[in-house]
Parts: C-alpha cells; sequence; structure tokens
C-alpha cells in the first residue's frame, strides 16, 4: 500500500506541520494485510523544516516496531542529502558541529540524563553569545516532556545555522496533549488554543501549588531574551507566537496532533546573554 507524503515548499511551520498530521492520519487509518507493506513515498517532496522532518521521524519510528514499512526518498539530492544528514527517519545518535541529529526516547529512558548530554554538546559547537539559553530550554522542556507528558516516544533534535545567524530547537511527545492533561486534572478551558495559552500562563497541573509546564519562563526568554518565535501545537490547538506581534496568533486545526510539538526559533545574541532576568 502506498501514502504519497505531500509537503508543500513553504517556510510556513504550522502549514507543513499540518500536511504532516495529514499525513499521519492517512497512516493510522491504513489496515495492512498481513506481510504487506506499507510504503510512504517521499519523492516528490522539495523542502522539509526541521519540525516536519521530527514529527514524521517520531510516526515512522514508532510504525517499525509494528509493520512493514518502506520509504521513497526525495529525488531531489539536495532534500535527500539533508534528511540522511540529520538522521531521518530513525534518528542516530552520531552528533555533527552545527546540528543535533534526531533523537528519540521512550518512557523507559531517562531523558533528562540523556538533554544533560545534548546540551553539553551544543555548548561546545555554538557561539557563545547564547549563554546557558539553549541549555535552560532544552532542560526545562524535556522536564515538561517526563512530568506531564505521559508519553511512550518522544524526539528531539536542533539545527543550528551559523551563516544565517539562527537556531531551531523541536521538541514533540505523543502523550497526552496539554489540552488532555487538562481534562485530566479537571482545569476549564474553552478549546485547546486557550489551553496551551494557560499552560504558558503557568497554570500548574501538579495536586501541590507550583510551577506549570514551565512555558511561561520559556516564553519570555525566547520573546525577550532571543527575540524569536515559538511554535506550539497540542491535539487541535495551535499558537504562534513571535516579538513583533502583541497577540498571540491562534488556530484550530482540523487535523487533531496526537501530542505536543513545540518548535523554537531564534537568532544568536549581539552579546553574551545573561539568562537570570528571564527566569522566575
Amino acid at each position: 500500500m502506498d501514502i504519497r507524503c505531500n509537503i508543500s515548499n513553504t517556510d510556513n511551520p504550522l502549514e507543513q506541520i499540518q500536511e504532516c498530521i495529514e499525513i499521519i492520519s492517512n497512516i493510522d487509518k491504513t489496515e495492512l494485510k498481513e506481510k504487506e507493506i506499507l510504503n510512504l513515498d517521499f519523492s516528490n517532496v522539495e523542502w522539509i523544516l526541521p519540525c516536519s522532518a521530527l514529527l514524521l521521524s517520531n510516526k515512522i519510528t514508532e510504525l517499525c516496531k509494528k509493520i512493514n514499512l518502506n520509504i521513497l526518498p526525495p529525488k531531489k539530492k539536495k532534500v535527500n542529502d539533508y534528511l540522511i544528514k540529520i538522521g531521518f527517519p530513525l534518528g542516530c545518535k552520531v552528533e555533527g558541529n552545527t546540528f543535533l541529529l534526531i533523537n528519540h526516547f521512550n518512557n523507559k529512558d531517562n531523558i533528562n540524563e540523556n538533554v544533560l548530554k545534548i546540551s553539553k554538546h551544543i555548548e561546545n559547537n555554538i557561539d557563545k553569545n547564547f549563554g546557558f539559553s539553549i541549555n535552560y530550554l532544552l532542560a526545562e522542556l524535556s522536564d515538561n516532556i517526563e512530568q506531564h507528558s505521559q508519553f511512550t516516544q518522544a524526539s528531539i533534535m536542533t539545527q543550528y545555522y551559523p551563516d544565517k545567524k539562527y537556531i531551531d530547537i523541536g521538541i514533540f511527545d505523543n502523550g497526552v496533549t496539554i489540552p488532555g492533561l487538562f481534562e485530566k486534572k479537571d482545569i476549564k478551558f474553552t478549546d485547546d488554543c486557550d489551553a496551551i495559552k494557560k499552560a504558558m500562563e503557568g497554570i500548574s497541573t501538579k495536586e501541590e501549588s507550583g510551577r506549570g509546564f514551565g512555558l511561561k519562563t520559556s516564553k519570555k526568554l525566547v520573546l525577550e531574551g532571543l527575540n524569536g518565535e515559538i511554535n506550539i501545537l497540542s491535539r487541535k490547538g495551535a499558537i504562534i507566537l513571535n516579538p513583533k506581534n502583541k497577540e498571540e496568533s491562534q488556530k484550530l486545526m482540523k487535523k487533531e496532533l496526537k501530542g505536543t510539538l513545540i518548535y523554537l526559533r531564534f537568532g544568536i545574541p549581539k552579546k553574551g546573554l545573561n539568562i537570570i532576568k528571564y527566569l522566575e
């Protein structure tokens, strides 16, 4: 059985991510006969963003444990070379000088321990003006996964572009989602976007009082300290924030993302960044 993976040639993360969700939805609806092979056809893909590669890699890695799978790579050599370089589709533990390949973790792994290794590698290979900002973001967001998501598989990658002077960070887990966890904890919200917004405001889902998802401080650090952009998608909700817009862009997606994706992009600070004033 064949599934054509159509992904637009665009730099718009939300557009590509929604296309990836459509691909994943088509995969989930597939019923294979015994010994039948599922062919995922990426042959016509002309561009893929790190967040899209991360999301699809997570799903493909999950599928490989259950079914016979064949990947048809992009015809465009530049795109295929890039995907191989970042460890698509199954992830890789090899590290590059300006990137960290896609890494997958299951719920038996110690994510925080692995993220510490990731942070040390990044710290040795990026512009020192970032200070400890990337280490903090990775630690805080991976801690969210372990504490809140009830995941079976999580994925992390980074891509550093020294010539363009910015960095991408993508983190995805296939857990209960932010709105799903709010429902479990009986926290009221109007729609999935509202649930994400409340999480970013620091509403806690713990039984005891304390910090919520850790997104509030991460948001402040990325927007104010790093002049960057944040994309958070969970279930049918999507929120995009950047320092140019006072209000976040909110969108309810047609298809449901079975998990939570956080995608950050920010530039190199002009001077060494002291993150203390952004922490709460």
